[in-house]
Parts: structure tokens; sequence; C-alpha cells
């Protein structure tokens, strides 16, 4: 699988977390803003949120009113939702948050989409967690007829009725989707406009999967992969010293992101997941590494996989404010100038 021989995208990955139960205060997400500026400045492309809702670390459960503030903060930036819940959503909600913050910020906004899993969160919204994958599909019809101006029929006593503002970008306002099965994926070959992909502890050979099996979907639908969008999220650290910065900072972060996830994704009736031990992870395989490391990784995964963006998850739970800025600041000096040209 070749790549496609273009300048690689760099963006941010949220989730606007605390760490270990702290509550979320207006530090939080002044903090957060500040990097995502200076991100702006130091040239990084775009910066997407994600949605979960009743984690006890603040994990961001309203991913549009964050994007939208962001909207009058950064001028350049895409922004996008990487993911947002479409099973937990009301459609018609969704679609108007979408389309008002694609006109609050002048196009720059990209919708993506996931199905969810956390049992609690399906209780709490009522929605059946069994249904999900049909409330996908239909939701996303829904969207593609709404962004077109098309009325739709959930209007009051049945009638049609229209979802406005329309999108910045109107009818071809991007719709992206995650997912890593193989249902997953030929769900995303045949309705997105682009896939995310979200890769962990072996970035190249999971990411490398996920592209051969899109590819295999794309095709059956007569589509080309190399003209398909396809962003890869996971962590990545730049450091002159990353074992140092593995032990103090990132395998504790990683730690308890793990354990967070595992937590509330396993059901209530059945039995909690051990805690995970930071000094028994290994930070081989991830982008955790000196600046020429992390170059020639990146340029790996270029080589056999058909990148177009790399976001990374800029501020990992626990890790200080001044340590971000700093590796906001290596990252633009080491590592983007090696991707801005073919």
């Amino acid at each position: 699988m070749l790549n496609r021989q273009s300048p690689l995208r760099f963006s941010l990955w949220v989730d606007g977390r605390t760490t270990r139960g702290q509550p979320v205060t207006t530090t939080t997400y002044r903090e957060l803003i500040e990097e995502i500026t200076l991100a702006e400045h130091l040239g990084f492309a775009g910066v997407w949120d994600t949605e979960h809702h009743g984690f006890d670390d603040g994990y961001l459960p309203a991913p549009f009113t964050f994007l939208a503030y962001l909207a009058a903060r950064v001028q350049k930036m895409s922004l996008g939702t990487n993911i947002v819940l479409l099973p937990l959503w009301p459609i018609r909600l969704l679609a108007e948050e979408a389309a008002v913050l694609d006109v609050l910020s002048e196009g720059r906004f990209t919708l993506g989409l996931g199905l969810g899993y956390v049992q609690h969160e399906f209780a709490t919204f009522g929605v059946d967690r069994r249904k999900r994958r049909n409330r996908m599909e239909d939701g996303v019809h829904y969207l593609r007829a709404a962004f077109k101006g098309e009325p739709v029929l959930d209007g009051y006593q049945g009638q049609p009725l229209p979802v406005t503002p329309q999108p910045a970008q109107g009818e071809h306002f991007p719709i992206y989707m995650g997912g890593a099965s193989e249902p997953a994926l030929e769900r995303v070959a045949r309705l997105a406009d682009g896939f995310l992909a979200a890769v962990n502890y072996n970035p190249l050979d999971e990411l490398k999967s996920q592209c051969e099996l899109l590819q295999k979907h794309l095709e059956q639908h007569g589509r080309d992969i190399h003209n398909f969008p396809i962003v890869a999220s996971m962590h990545m650290w730049v450091s002159d010293d990353p074992e140092r910065d593995w032990e103090t900072l990132l395998a504790p972060a990683l730690a308890y992101q793990a354990d967070v996830y595992a937590r509330y994704g396993t059901d209530a009736e059945q039995p909690r997941p051990p805690a995970t031990d930071p000094k028994k992870l290994s930070r081989q395989g991830l982008l955790v590494d000196t600046p020429e490391n992390v170059v020639k990784r990146i340029r790996e995964m270029q080589t056999h996989t058909p990148l177009t963006e790399l976001c990374f998850w800029s501020h990992p739970p626990g890790v200080p404010h001044d340590a971000i800025m700093a590796h906001l600041e290596r990252v633009a000096q080491r590592v983007l100038p090696a991707f801005k040209s073919a």
C-alpha cells in the first residue's frame, strides 16, 4: 500500500479530563485553551475533541460547546469531533449543533462519529445499546439529507421540516467515522468521507491492518483509499530523554488512561479489571522517543499506509501544563519541519 506523497497534517486530540477523580475547574480549561492557541501559533493544523459522560475525571461531555468557544480563539486550525457518540443524540439536535458550529467556524469543522460502548451512558440517555448500529446507519442518512437542505420527516404532526442553518460547507460538509472491527470499517467505507483510526500500543501494525481492511471495503464500494482522508489518533511524546519522561510522565498517564477505559468499558455485571501497573508498561512500539526516532517511525507509517493526518493526545492526564507547552514547542521545532513537504 503506497503513501499519498503529500504533506502530513499534525493535529491535537483533547478530552478535557483531569486525573484520578480531581474536579475540572476553570484552570483546567484555561490551560487547555492556552495549549491549543500555542499550537496554532506553532503551525499545528487542527484540533479534535471527544465525548464521554459520567466519567469522574471530567471527560469532556460537551464537545460542540468546547469547539464553538475554540472557533473564536483560533483562526486557522481546523476543528473536529473525534468522536461524537451519535447513538446517544437526538439526531436533529446533533445536525443543528454541527451546522451551527460549521457556520461559526466559517467552514473549518469536521463531524467525526462513533458508536459508543459504555453501558452507563446508554442507560443514562435511555438508548438501547443493542440498537446503536441501526441508529448510526439511520443517523448518517438523516445528516446527509439535512446538510443537503432536504426537509426531514420528524416535524410537527409528521410534517417535514428543514434543519437550519445550513453548514457553511453546504452538502459537502465532511462526516468522518471511527471503528476498528471489520463491520465498522465496512460502514466507514460505505457511509463516511474519512476514517478516524484510533491506534494504541503498536501504531504501525494496527494502522496497517485497519487500512488493509478499509481498502478492501472501499474498493467494493467503488472508492479509492488514496482519495479518502485517514486520521491516525495515537500517543506521541517527543523527548531528548524519552526513558526519563516515560517513567515520570507518560507511563503513569497511560496506565491511568487504560484503567479508566477498562473500568468504564466493563459492564456492571462483569468482574472489575485489575489495575494497570505503570512499571509493567513498555514504551516499545509507541511514539515516545527522540525527535529523530519519532520522525523515522512516522515516515515508516507513511510508507506503509496512506496516512493524511497524525492526531495525538496533546495533554495526557496528569502531565503538568508547563510540560505540555514545552512538548508542543519540541514537536513544532523538531518534528513538523520534516513533514512540511512531500
